[in-house]
């Protein structure tokens, strides 16, 4: 059942990429039966673990999901992954596949969104003070919790390595993050117009009407709570669109984990 598992989440994981670049969305129709075909197969095999890895990553996932942190697709699709791929060549497949995805995703999103929000307006430091104030700490922190593995020798070098260029960028990005979404992300809309999945910008909105929306809905909202929000007498409201797509790094994590199994496992046990 090995060949009819990779291929499935490689098909999967193909076409979610190409909708979600194209429309920003990964549909139903790729989820549902990628998850559907990983719980025929642990059924089948009796693979009870498969089923219950895909409940636990689903169930993760809907938290970050309704504090507005990921989009459901997202979610879904990682449920599929790891319901169809519980493990391979040893490890828990969907960790390496996943810290692979937000590896590349951090390399790449936070170097072009960085690059092009300094070239636009610099640093802008007042504006990002908190922000710089946060990055610094957590760098901080990162560096002491970094050297003190090293000189324990619970890690290796090349551990830290592999880490070094996605933190420092991720951490740059931390420090300027307010200043890009409100440059590159940040929209004001009528509710009426409340797209699925819309990323509600609580920071961005006036406090008064930011707590009124947070003690009555979560976090992404989509049609039928923006009809809750016209009852509750909101027009407009500030909500974050256009946000990096995140599919292509969850196919280039899978292929890449499914190519270099050692690499995954390598990141996740701490490269010794």
């Amino acid at each position: 059942m090995l060949p009819i598992r990779e291929g499935a989440i490689v098909i999967a994981t193909a076409v979610a990429a190409y909708t979600d670049h194209k429309t920003g969305f990964i549909y139903d129709y790729i989820t549902y039966p990628l998850i559907a075909l990983g719980i025929i197969l642990n059924v089948w095999e009796q693979n009870w673990l498969g089923l219950a890895l895909g409940a636990i990553v689903f169930v993760l996932g809907y938290a970050l999901y309704y504090l507005g942190k990921v989009g459901g697709g997202d979610i879904k699709l990682f449920a599929g992954i790891a319901t169809t791929l519980p493990s391979y060549d040893g490890g828990i497949f969907i960790i390496s596949a996943g810290i692979l995805a937000a590896l590349g995703a951090m390399v790449f999103l936070s170097a072009y969104y960085c690059v092009k929000y300094l070239r636009e307006n610099g640093i802008e430091y007042d504006y990002n003070r908190e922000g710089i104030k946060r990055a610094i700490f957590l760098l901080l922190i990162i560096t002491a919790y970094f050297s003190v593995l090293l000189g324990t020798g619970f890690v290796s070098k090349e551990y830290v390595a592999a880490f070094a260029l996605p933190l420092l960028l991720g951490t740059i990005f931390l420090a300027l993050e307010k200043g890009i979404r409100k440059k590159f992300f940040l929209k004001k809309i009528l509710v009426k117009d409340v797209e699925e999945d819309e990323i509600v910008a609580f920071e961005f909105m006036p406090p008064e009407q930011a707590k009124k929306i947070r003690e009555n809905l979560k976090g992404i909202i989509g049609p039928k709570e923006a009809s809750k929000l016209s009852k509750m007498g909101i027009r407009e409201m500030m909500v974050y669109r256009d946000l990096p797509r995140f599919g292509v790094f969850i196919f280039l994590g899978v292929v890449m984990a499914l190519l270099f199994p050692g690499f995954g496992e390598f990141l996740a046990g701490g490269g010794l």
